[in-house]
């Protein structure tokens, strides 16, 4: 069975290039383009990984962050955003409880890297 992953952007081709490098890698993938909509397909769909933004409408990362990890404690959410160069934000994602931090742009490997070392 497929692993599910949940690419969480604003940016349509931010996702589509990590929706790429998923199903390269045999991910079913589903794309939110704000946190309100990627807290909704989380309690849905349960993905096993989940790419987050930072900065997006309506929900914030952080926030949106927060949430599925309320809902589901083991959730293994990724964030990638340009704002992880802020050592600030990796510290406020740890507390929100995401598992990893990607700086954008990354490449293939680094996002591959995360998901190895997340074991999933």
């Amino acid at each position: 069975m497929a692993k599910k992953a949940l690419v969480v952007d604003d940016t349509s081709y931010i996702r589509s290039d990590i929706r790429e490098i998923l199903e390269r890698n045999g991910f079913e993938v589903m794309e939110a383009e704000n946190g309100a909509e990627a807290v909704e397909l989380y309690k849905e769909n349960r993905p096993d990984l989940v790419t987050m933004d930072i900065n997006m409408p309506k929900i914030h990362g952080l926030r949106a962050t927060q949430m599925i990890t309320n809902f589901d404690p083991n959730a293994n959410i990724i964030i990638c955003s340009t704002m992880v160069a802020l050592s600030n934000y990796v510290k406020l994602g740890k507390e929100a409880g995401a598992k990893a931090f990607l700086s954008k742009p990354f490449s293939e490997s680094e996002l591959l890297k995360e998901i190895k070392r997340l074991n999933i």
